[in-house]
């Protein structure tokens, strides 16, 4: 639980609870705190792109927190930070949205344990930070890293330097290369990811 939410938990039981779903328990689960961390992520979200973003009309502030929140993005950033055995269910498997409402639900059991500041540490460093942001933003460094390298009559080539982690929680290393010389890496949970990253790292270093 520590190495999840980056501290001690004071009140375990809450922390528990977290992690109960209701086809384990139809009584005693997840789904009252889901609702309060629901509600404590948008607020939490809002807050920090109002305050990040002073010249921004209501429309880009509204866009950029419906990626954050949205439940893909919720899904794959709680399948990547929830150990599966530590969900309690009586499904044979684990569908993504359950990763994603126990996300939710561990965001409401952070604010009744700690308070909203370390709700906000955890929802910053989490979500609001996490590596799959970019691919849910619309934007594609590849293809602009491309264009780059065309109108510069460059090559370009994109390597795996290596593979870390176990089955389930997989890290991948990928560099790129420009006329042969590795410009950027960067790790991420899929290669396409660590692609994007990498052709990002590029465009800012070079171009």
């Amino acid at each position: 639980m520590i190495q999840l939410l980056g501290f001690r938990p004071g009140n375990q039981q809450i922390h528990n609870q977290a992690l109960k779903h209701k086809s384990f328990d139809n009584i005693n689960n997840n789904e009252r705190l889901e609702f309060l961390g629901d509600a404590i992520l948008n607020f939490v979200v809002s807050e920090c792109l109002f305050s990040k973003n002073p010249n921004q009309e209501e429309g880009f502030l509204s866009q950029q927190r419906a990626i954050i929140v949205g439940r893909k993005h919720l899904n794959k950033v709680g399948k990547k930070t929830i150990n599966s055995s530590k969900i309690k269910s009586s499904l044979k498997t684990i569908p993504e949205s359950v990763f994603g409402n126990t996300l939710e639900a561990i965001i409401g059991a952070i604010y009744i344990d700690k308070g909203i500041e370390k709700t906000k540490q955890f929802i910053i460093h989490t979500i609001i930070n996490s590596e799959f942001i970019e691919e849910f933003s619309g934007t594609d460094f590849k293809s602009e890293l491309q264009k780059q390298i065309q109108k510069n009559k460059q090559k370009i080539k994109y390597k795996l330097v290596e593979t870390d982690g176990p089955d389930h929680n997989k890290e991948f290393n990928v560099a790129v290369y420009i006329d042969g010389v590795n410009i950027a890496q960067a790790k991420a949970s899929s290669i396409k990811e660590a692609e994007q990253k990498a052709a990002k790292k590029a465009l800012n270093s070079v171009f």
